[in-house]
């Protein structure tokens, strides 16, 4: 063993990558274990053929561009120094189904205030003023979030709640402590906004996994309004090469990385003081430790009996709702986008654009084709050998739908599923490639289960809904990490979903864990 490290971190997930690159840049001797042989989590890529695939991003928020970073991109790029190319997407998506009003859409949004505020208007006359309002309430609660964020460590109170100054907020946010945690379908009504452009406007909840007639407005105004402004991204050497990026970044400030290696216990002396980690290669000495896991998961088997977890937690673990879980089809076609007439990244198909029917279908296997369609070469001419396309197929669950099934119905649940959702890409769009197939994967629930551990495969964590939404958690940020040199990090924390968010968190658990240490040198 290398003696005793300031910190280790459980799991080099997009979360605990990110934790460990703030605590490396914060100078603590630092190790990074990761159970399997690759780091990254889902922020990873794997091979089957000639072709590589991103296993599950299909684009970053808020990364923005050099001298105008949002608030990711300013923790990867700044912060962090990560040496990674972006390319910008240029549109947020094309969007293919039936309002409620009955009417059949098939519309693309570009990016740009301006431009989405033409398109919706020609689309759904009578939008455009409510579209101006809505994004200068976003930009406001943008504004807002991320002053939040920037100050969210300056002050707590006696109970570990984010003490912040109200007068200011009504002063340079008023609309922000109206709105933020109305659901964002009540406020989009409130100003004035035709349902059949709501509609629209709602096709992204499965990138955040909540029905936006319970979604808090905040949530849903910041990933739109960075979407609008900063474009979404993807790394030129896909996932993998992201994570790569961050793994060297790491190694040059220091930090140590193992793979293959699994944490199997956070050891505490006789009065619950962390002394260390087991592990499958054996122990080390640390007082401090990230894991990268579930809470549920660290507090039921990763921590000793002597570490203390108080009741409020295993009771808030209980009372949270597993959030969104996804079926990947991973698609390579022998044919190029240009031969095949493919011009969009993106293309939401959910069948009907009522997201309450998508949110309730999610809860089954039958009768949920709501479907995103991501074709990488669109953006990334070399995402795969010239002449041919990578494309994903995502389809969304609410429930443990997939733990139904026996281990015989099981390989043709999947196949008869990608069928469905195929047939109804080559119907709407008109573009076939039933016929030039080189390649197909497919992941359940159950094979994230199995590959991240996390309870019924869910990428997402938590539920964001109505009573646990992200502003709440983030006033909590402290107060819900309560074990003394014991975080937790990763898509089941404070903000929620999405590679942005967790980068975000692992840093935020980073600055909890310094505390820390502080606070024993003292």
């Amino acid at each position: 063993m290398a003696g005793k490290y300031d910190a280790v971190v459980i799991g080099a997930g997009t979360g605990g990558l990110s934790a460990a690159l703030a605590l490396a840049t914060a100078g603590k001797k630092t190790l990074l274990i990761e159970q399997h042989n690759l780091p990254g989590g889902c922020s990873t890529s794997f091979i089957r053929g000639r072709f590589e695939f991103d296993a599950s991003l299909h684009e970053y928020c808020g990364i923005g561009s050099k001298g105008d970073w949002g608030l990711p991109g300013k923790v990867m790029m700044e912060d962090y120094k990560l040496n990674i190319n972006w390319l910008l997407v240029p549109e947020l998506y094309r969007c293919i189904g039936v309002t409620r009003s009955g009417k059949r859409f098939d519309l693309t949004l570009p990016v740009g205030i301006d431009n989405i505020i033409d398109v919706m208007e020609k689309a759904v006359p009578g939008s455009r003023e409510p579209m101006k309002t809505f994004f200068d309430l976003a930009k406001e609660c943008v504004d807002a979030h991320d002053y939040f964020s920037d100050h969210i460590f300056d002050k707590f109170d006696k109970n570990d709640m984010v003490k912040v100054d109200s007068m200011l907020y009504l002063k340079r946010f008023p609309n922000f402590l109206r709105l933020a945690e109305r659901p964002f379908n009540a406020v989009l009504r409130k100003i004035g906004m035709p349902e059949d452009a709501i509609d629209i406007l709602d096709v992204y909840w499965t990138y955040i996994g909540m029905d936006y007639e319970r979604l808090s407005f905040v949530h849903q105004a910041w990933m739109l309004y960075m979407y609008a402004t900063k474009c979404p991204a993807i790394c030129q050497y896909n996932a993998h090469g992201m994570t790569v990026a961050g793994v060297e970044r790491f190694r040059e400030l220091g930090g140590e990385l193992w793979l293959n290696v699994k944490a199997n216990k956070v050891v505490s002396d006789d009065k619950g003081k962390i002394v260390g980690v087991d592990t499958s290669v054996g122990f080390v000495e640390t007082n401090y430790v990230i894991a990268n896991v579930n809470p549920q998961t660290a507090y039921t088997t990763l921590l000793d009996k002597r570490i203390a977890v108080p009741e409020r937690e295993i009771k808030k673990a209980h009372a949270m709702k597993h959030s969104i879980r996804f079926f990947n089809a991973y698609v390579a076609l022998n044919k190029s986008v240009e031969e095949l007439g493919i011009k969009d990244y993106t293309i939401f198909m959910p069948g009907t654009f009522d997201t309450k029917k998508n949110f309730e279908a999610s809860k089954h296997y039958e009768g949920n084709d709501h479907s995103v369609v991501v074709t990488y070469n669109v953006v990334n001419p070399d995402a795969s050998p010239k002449g041919t396309t990578v494309m994903t197929f995502t389809i969304a669950y609410t429930e443990d739908v997939w733990a139904k099934f026996s281990q015989r119905e099981y390989v043709k649940r999947k196949q008869d599923l990608f069928k469905r959702v195929m047939d109804n890409f080559e119907k709407d769009t008109g573009i076939i490639i039933h016929d030039c197939i080189e390649e197909i994967e497919m992941a359940s629930p159950w094979t994230f289960a199995h590959y991240l551990k996390t309870p019924q495969g869910t990428t997402y964590g938590y539920d964001t809904n109505d009573w646990n939404t992200m502003v709440s958690r983030l006033m909590c940020i402290k107060k819900d990490q309560p074990i003394h040199g014991f975080k937790t990090c990763g898509a089941a924390g404070a903000r929620g979903d999405g590679y942005s968010q967790t980068y975000i968190n692992g840093k935020e658990m980073a600055v909890l864990l310094l505390e820390d240490m502080k606070e024993d040198e003292k």
